[in-house]
């Protein structure tokens, strides 16, 4: 089966999960605070783009760790796991996920992937607070890092991503759920993984490039947080996505539309770090201060 086939696979199995997870009572539910959405919605987009894609990757590695993370986010969308025992699977997949290439890429990468890696599945997990907002940009993460590192069998899954976001665009008639998001910050780091691999410093550094945005969310909402003497862990409606939507008073969709310019940003400046590392960096350097100053990620409004 070819990328469309797996496309029109996920908006099938995507649609069939819609009364699914309504009859599971597997549902985000609106509190007002942090889940401003207007009803009750069902989880289980994650494992719909899983299960339309898993089958047609080739790396059992991968099959085997993003499996256990999809399925962890999977039971903690049913019930709530405890946050330290998240934590804790996280760091065990992620260590057991790159034992295999610690002689390739030595000490120091490892423990740098270690930290990264962690701190993206949580990233991603983060930016996951509007309609459209998650799922568009792993798309596009992914799809650049599939095409720079020539691991084409993970564009299964921006095809899967694809035939999901139909369905997640506002009003989202579904959401991506832990599951959703824990699967595609995984296929983002083991690409990441790969890259540092086969590249060094070079892959090492583009794969940070590329999946930027979720970096830059992720620090700024820490650094936000201290600022203002809160928990970096605790949430807010501040995000990249808040900020720009407030800003420019702008709809849902268009809100997730300019967030997808700057992930394709970060694509390109990832490309032209192949051939000129030191203007890729400095691009990536001033894009990630540009959305951190401009959008005020620093602080409250």
């Amino acid at each position: 089966m070819h990328y469309l086939g797996v496309f029109f696979l996920s908006i099938i199995i995507t649609y069939i999960m819609i009364p699914v997870a309504k009859n599971m009572g597997i549902v985000d539910k609106p509190d007002e605070t942090l889940k401003i959405h207007e009803k009750a919605t069902p989880y289980l987009g994650g494992l719909a783009i899983y299960l339309s894609s898993i089958f047609f990757i080739h790396d059992l590695k991968f099959v085997f760790f993003s499996s256990l993370l999809m399925f962890l986010g999977l039971i903690d969308d049913i019930k709530d796991v405890s946050p330290k025992i998240r934590l804790l699977v996280e760091f065990v997949i992620i260590i057991a996920t790159l034992i295999p290439f610690y002689s390739t890429i030595g000490i120091i990468y490892f423990f740098l992937l270690i930290i990264l890696g962690v701190a993206l599945i949580n990233a991603v997990n983060m930016i996951d607070g509007m309609d459209g907002i998650c799922g568009g940009n792993t798309l596009f993460v992914i799809l650049f890092l599939s095409i720079i590192s020539k691991q084409y069998d993970y564009i299964f899954i921006v095809a899967a991503i694809a035939g999901f976001l139909i369905f997640n665009f506002y009003p989202a008639k579904i959401f991506l759920g832990d599951a959703g998001s824990y699967f595609l910050a995984y296929t983002i780091f083991y690409l990441m993984v790969i890259m540092t691999n086969n590249h060094g410093f070079g892959g090492f550094a583009i794969s940070v490039i590329v999946s930027a945005l979720f970096y830059t969310d992720l620090f700024f909402s820490f650094l936000r947080r201290i600022l203002n003497h809160r928990s970096p862990f605790s949430g807010d409606r501040d995000h990249i996505y808040d900020k720009i939507k407030k800003r420019y008073k702008i709809s849902v969709k268009t809100t997730a539309i300019i967030t997808y310019v700057f992930s394709f940003l970060f694509g390109i400046i990832g490309i032209i770090s192949w051939d000129y590392p030191y203007l890729g960096v400095s691009l990536a350097f001033l894009e990630y201060l540009f959305l951190g100053i401009y959008f005020k990620l620093y602080s409250y409004d």
